[in-house]
């Protein structure tokens, strides 16, 4: 490969892999604090308070909380955010170990095996794009993080 197109491909993959780090970190987030909410909810519809405030409450208000309580920890078995949370978490992990071994080459390109280590680099993020797919794609909040990931590296190799 052309050392101009060697030097090409790895900013690029070093911006998407910074891209993806950070999703993948803000999804680790934004699953503990649904998993959260939904088990204060959980607690609180099934709470002895919430049922000595209800005394004197309709019926079918009394019957909604108990009926909340159990279809919020359905949905907790169900969508597992824990599990979502602690994937993504490795999957956060595994793209810094990307991002930071395309910045090693990208600082190192004169290296005479920086065509190598791009390759082997690039299989291993390949592995990583396969385990992400359960994940959703929302390409808004991809675009954002890929923006922050070209201010970053731009200010810092300008």
């Amino acid at each position: 490969m052309e050392p101009m197109v060697l030097r090409r491909r790895v900013w690029d993959e070093l911006l998407l892999a910074g891209m993806r780090a950070n999703y993948f970190g803000e999804l680790v987030a934004r699953y503990q604090h649904v998993e959260k909410v939904i088990r204060v909810s959980v607690v609180v519809a099934s709470s002895g308070a919430a049922a000595t405030v209800l005394s004197s409450a309709p019926p079918w208000l009394k019957l909604g909380f108990p009926v909340i309580a159990a279809v919020a920890s359905f949905w907790l078995v169900f969508f597992q955010y824990g599990l979502m949370a602690r994937d993504a978490a490795d999957l956060h992990s595994g793209w810094s170990g990307i991002e930071a071994r395309y910045e090693r080459i990208w600082n190192h390109l004169d290296m005479p095996n920086a065509e190598a280590e791009f390759y082997q680099v690039y299989d291993q993020a390949e592995t990583l794009s396969k385990a992400g797919t359960r994940f959703p794609n929302r390409q808004k909040r991809l675009a954002y993080w890929l923006d922050r990931t070209v201010e970053l590296l731009s200010a810092r190799y300008a």
